[in-house]
C-alpha cells in the first residue's frame, strides 16, 4: 500500500497561482514574525508527493496557520511548542495495491522557521495495512 496523503487528499491548486499585489511583494518576516507563514508554499515529501499550500496565519493571541487546499478546502493548524500541528482525517489517503482507497488519520506538524515537517500516519481502516507510517516533508515559499 502506498500513502498518498498529499497527492490524493491535498493535491493543491495545480498550475500558477495569482497573488494579490500586497502578498506578492511582502517583505521577508522579521525575527518577531518568524511564526507567521502568509504566502504560497511548495510542499514536497520524501516519497515524491508534492503540491501547493496557500497559508494565512492569524495570531490573536495564539497563532494558527490556515492552510487552503483544493481537495478538502483546507485545515487549521495551531502553533504548539514552536510547531504548527494538526490531527486530521484524509479521505482516500491510503491507496492499496488493488487501487482501493481508504481514509487515514494523520498528525502533521512543521517548523515555521526551518519549513521542515513530519506526517505520522495513525490508525487506518485500510485492509492492506501501512508499510511506512511516517513521512518527512519540506515547504518552500514561492510567493
Amino acid at each position: 500500500m502506498r500513502i498518498s496523503t498529499f497527492i490524493a487528499a491535498t493535491a493543491f491548486f495545480a498550475g500558477g497561482v495569482a497573488l494579490p499585489a500586497p502578498l506578492a511583494s511582502a517583505a521577508p518576516p522579521t525575527a518577531a514574525d518568524d511564526t507567521k507563514m502568509n504566502g504560497v508554499y511548495h510542499y514536497a515529501d520524501e516519497d515524491g508527493g508534492h503540491g501547493t499550500w496557500i497559508v494565512r496565519t492569524t495570531c490573536t493571541p495564539g497563532c494558527v496557520a490556515h492552510v487552503s487546499t483544493s481537495m478538502e478546502g483546507g485545515f487549521d493548524a495551531p502553533l504548539v511548542e514552536g510547531r504548527y500541528t494538526v490531527n486530521r482525517s484524509i479521505p482516500e489517503g491510503a491507496i492499496c495495491p488493488d487501487n482501493s482507497q481508504h481514509p487515514i488519520d494523520v498528525t502533521q506538524s512543521w517548523d515555521p522557521v526551518t519549513l521542515s515537517g513530519e506526517v505520522d500516519f495513525l490508525t487506518t481502516s485500510a485492509p492492506c495495512g501501512l508499510e511506512d507510517n511516517r513521512d518527512v516533508f519540506t515547504l518552500t515559499k514561492v510567493g
